[in-house]
C-alpha cells in the first residue's frame, strides 16, 4: 500500500520541480525589464561640498549580475560592484568633493541582470560642486528714503546663491539676481506713505546651495514726506449709485491683487525705465496727497491722477503681463499688468478697453484702453498706480531711473 502512494508523489514532486526548473529557464531566457536604479544621498543638479556619502538601492524582478559606476567618464573604486548576483542590494559608495573642481559633474550608473539578455539600464546624475567659501555685501548700506518711495537694495556675492531674504519692517521681501548669470542680486523694498519716519535695519540671510550662511546688515532713514492736501473732492451721488449697478467691489480686485502677487514671476520682465502711460497734459493729482471726501472721509491718494484730451489713448508704461481686465466700483474699467516680481502697474478709469485679454503678454507703448471718467471720477483723467508687493509707492520714481 505504501508503494502504490509514494509512486504518484514521486511523480507530483519530479513534475513541480519541473516547472519550476522550466520556468526558471524560461525567465532566464525571456526576462526583458529593465533593472531599478535609486540613488540616495545625491540628487541632479544638486550642490555639495565635502564628503557626498551615496547609496545605490535597488529592488528588481531578476537578479542582477554587476553594476559600474563612473564619475566623470572614470570607473569610481566601490567594492562589491561586479559580485552583486542579488535582486535587492544596498550599495554604499562615497564621492569626495575636494578632489574635484567646483563646477559641474556626471556620475553615470549602469545596472545589468544575471539573464539572458543582460538586460542593462543606465542612469546619469548631474551635479555641482561647490567648496567656495561664501562672500557677500551690500552695494550700498545706507538708503535714505522719502515716504511712499522703493529701495532698491542689491547684494554683490561670489557665487550663485539659492536663497537670499531681507527683513525690514516686520516684512520679509526676497533679492533675485539682476540678470540669469549675475551675482548681483537686487530686492524691491516698499515704503508706505504712512510709514513713521525714522532710522531701521536691513537684516539680510544670504545662504549659497549648499547651506553655507552669511548674515549682512544695512540701514534705512526714511524722510518725511510733504504731501499736499486736497479738499472738496466729491463725485455726484447719482454716477456712484450708477457704477454699484455694473461694477463689482474693490474688495474683489483687492483680494485678486493678493492672489496674483503670489504667482507673480520670479524674475524681471522689464528692462531699463518705466514710461508715462499717456502724453502728460497736467498732473491733477500728485502722488500721496491727502484728500477728505464725503464719501471716503481723509484718506491719502497712493497714486497719481494724469490728465490729456478725454478718450486718448492709454499705453503700457512697461513690459508685462495683462493679469487684470475689468470693472470696478471705485476705479472703473481697470488694467493691472505685473512686470515680474510682484511690481503691477494698474490703469483705472479707463474708458474702454484696447483688444487685450488676462494672460496677454504686453510691451512698452502697447495700448490698454482709452482715458475716462468710469468708477468714482467726476473727470476725464488716468489713476496709475505701481505697487511693489501690493504696497502702493510713487510711479513717477519708476519713470525718473532704472530699477
Amino acid at each position: 500500500m505504501l508503494h502504490r502512494f509514494k509512486t504518484p508523489l514521486i511523480i507530483i514532486f519530479v513534475s513541480v520541480i519541473s516547472i519550476f526548473t522550466g520556468m526558471k529557464v524560461l525567465s532566464y531566457f525571456t526576462h526583458s525589464d529593465l533593472p531599478e536604479i535609486n540613488i540616495y544621498g545625491l540628487q541632479k543638479d544638486g550642490y555639495y561640498s565635502n564628503t557626498v556619502e551615496c547609496s545605490l538601492v535597488s529592488d528588481n524582478s531578476y537578479k542582477i549580475d554587476n553594476v559600474n559606476i563612473f564619475l566623470d567618464g572614470k570607473e569610481l573604486n566601490v567594492p562589491g560592484l561586479n559580485k552583486i548576483g542579488k535582486k535587492s542590494f544596498k550599495l554604499p559608495f562615497t564621492i569626495e568633493t575636494k578632489d574635484l573642481k567646483n563646477g559641474k559633474h556626471c556620475l553615470d550608473i549602469q545596472v545589468v541582470d544575471a539573464s539572458y539578455n543582460k538586460n542593462k539600464n543606465e542612469e546619469s546624475f548631474d551635479f555641482y560642486v561647490d567648496n567656495t567659501p561664501l562672500k557677500a555685501a551690500f552695494l550700498q548700506q545706507e538708503y535714505k528714503v522719502e515716504q511712499g518711495r522703493t529701495i532698491h537694495a542689491k547684494i554683490q556675492s561670489n557665487k550663485k546663491l539659492a536663497n537670499t531674504e531681507i527683513q525690514f519692517l516686520e516684512k520679509t521681501y526676497k533679492f533675485y539676481p539682476e540678470s540669469e548669470f549675475s551675482k548681483t542680486y537686487e530686492c524691491f523694498i516698499p515704503l508706505d506713505c504712512e510709514q513713521k519716519p525714522g532710522e531701521y535695519m536691513l537684516n539680510v540671510d544670504v545662504q549659497d546651495f549648499v547651506k553655507n550662511k552669511i548674515k549682512l546688515t544695512g540701514k534705512v532713514s526714511i524722510k518725511e514726506a510733504n504731501f499736499p492736501k486736497q479738499k472738496g473732492f466729491s463725485v455726484a451721488q447719482g454716477k456712484l449709485e450708477e457704477e454699484k449697478e455694473i461694477s463689482m467691489s474693490n474688495k474683489i480686485l483687492e483680494e485678486a491683487l493678493e492672489k496674483w502677487l503670489e504667482d507673480s514671476p520670479d524674475k524681471k520682465l522689464w528692462s531699463g525705465n518705466f514710461e508715462l502711460p499717456i502724453d502728460v497734459k497736467r498732473v491733477s493729482t500728485p502722488f500721496g496727497e491727502i484728500r477728505t471726501s464725503a464719501e471716503k472721509g481723509r484718506y491719502l491718494h497712493k497714486a497719481v491722477d494724469v490728465l490729456n484730451y478725454p478718450r486718448s489713448i492709454v499705453w503700457a508704461s512697461q513690459d508685462g503681463r495683462v493679469i487684470i481686465k475689468d470693472r470696478f466700483l471705485l476705479t472703473g474699467n481697470t488694467v493691472v499688468v505685473d512686470h515680474g516680481i510682484g511690481i503691477f502697474t494698474m490703469y483705472c478709469h479707463l474708458e474702454d478697453f484696447a483688444d487685450i485679454e488676462v494672460g496677454d503678454i504686453v510691451k512698452k507703448g502697447n495700448p490698454l484702453g482709452r482715458l475716462g471718467m468710469t468708477g468714482y471720477a467726476n473727470g476725464y483723467h488716468l489713476h496709475w498706480e505701481l505697487r511693489v508687493n501690493n504696497v502702493a509707492v510713487d510711479p513717477f520714481q519708476w519713470t525718473k531711473r532704472t530699477f
